[in-house]
């Protein structure tokens, strides 16, 4: 999705739902997560698409790491898992 709005491609609002496998109340409740962190995507006529409408946009970065059993039970407060993700989310001007 914010690839889509990034590049000014993410089509109707409808379009939009469809492709991320969600109903179009889920993508207005998504988008409004998003306002609330201080976005401003705006939907525009003219491109047929949603828009950043702010000088900030998201930056997602996923990170994977293998770790021991020793480190996942450290990371995780004493579950045995042996693999685990993050990621973070940073807001970045334009």
């Amino acid at each position: 999705m914010n690839k889509l709005i990034r590049e000014q491609r993410t089509g109707s609002p409808e379009a939009l739902a469809e492709r991320l496998g969600v109903s179009r109340r889920q993508l207005y409740v998504y988008l409004e997560y998003l306002k609330d962190m201080g976005l401003d995507i705006q939907f525009s006529r003219r491109l047929n698409s949603f828009v950043f409408a702010c000088e900030k946009q998201v930056y997602i970065d996923w990170r994977f790491e293998v770790l021991t059993s020793k480190d996942a039970k450290e990371f995780v407060g004493g579950l045995a898992t042996l693999s685990s993700y993050s990621y973070v989310n940073h807001y970045l001007p334009q």
